[in-house]
């Protein structure tokens, strides 16, 4: 199991409405589908059952096209929210990368980002290694043209190595949900099915299930 590197205090970060969890149900049990709902749920490590992630087109701040599916064989982990949420999207992207590339640790940011991921127990020696590749979301909306010029030469400064999404069409909302003022969260598993979603006021505990749940989905990618 992989455990949370000490000193990552992440609760209280993240709300999410996009999960309809009955009432009684505890963290990482199986809701079975994606629904929106009118008030936040309690925080929940929710699994999915297996649907294909949705067929959107997103470019990035280099406007370099992007799609749920492009990472045959990996997690996809994609941190969305808007504004408000950006700081705590960091941390929760921070936290993910480091839980599967512990090389990372102390590196600069450009050099973090290529560390290799954490070898799965028991995989046969020279086999490939599933990554896990936390993506951050910008969840923008309608703009005009000079607006998303000047949004993408300012992700450009502020990320320069590390590609963002940019929502410009409301489809992350359309396709899974969005609280807004905070992060949300969804996994595409590495044949491009969403698998978990993520959100609430995360405990440790929650952290942790969510980085287990990603884990075997790691080795769910090498059994395929």
């Amino acid at each position: 199991m992989i455990v949370l590197l000490n000193g990552l205090h992440l609760t209280g970060l993240i709300s999410l409405t996009l999960l309809q969890v009955p009432s009684g149900n505890s963290p990482g049990a199986d809701t079975g589908s994606i629904s929106r709902v009118s008030s936040p749920p309690q925080a929940q490590v929710v699994k999915l059952r297996a649907q294909k992630a949705p067929a959107f087109v997103m470019a990035d701040q280099y406007e370099r096209d992007h799609r749920c599916a492009e990472c045959p064989g990996d997690v996809l982990v994609l941190i969305y929210g808007d504004r408000e949420s950006s700081d705590f999207n960091k941390q929760l992207g921070e936290m993910i990368h480091l839980a599967f590339h512990p090389g990372a640790k102390s590196l600069p940011p450009e050099k973090a980002r290529q560390a290799a991921p954490s070898p799965l127990p028991g995989q046969p020696s020279g086999g490939r290694c599933p990554d896990v590749k936390a993506v951050p979301v910008a969840v923008i909306g309608k703009a005009p043209n000079l607006v998303k010029t000047l949004l993408r030469n300012e992700f450009r400064k502020a990320c320069p190595d590390c590609a963002v999404w940019m929502d410009f069409d409301g489809s992350m909302k359309q396709s899974f949900g969005l609280a807004p003022g905070v992060p949300n969260l969804v996994v595409i598993d590495g044949s491009g099915q969403v698998r978990m979603a993520a959100g609430g006021k995360l405990t440790r505990e929650h952290l942790q299930e969510l980085v287990d749940g990603i884990q075997q989905l790691r080795h769910e990618a090498v059994d395929k």
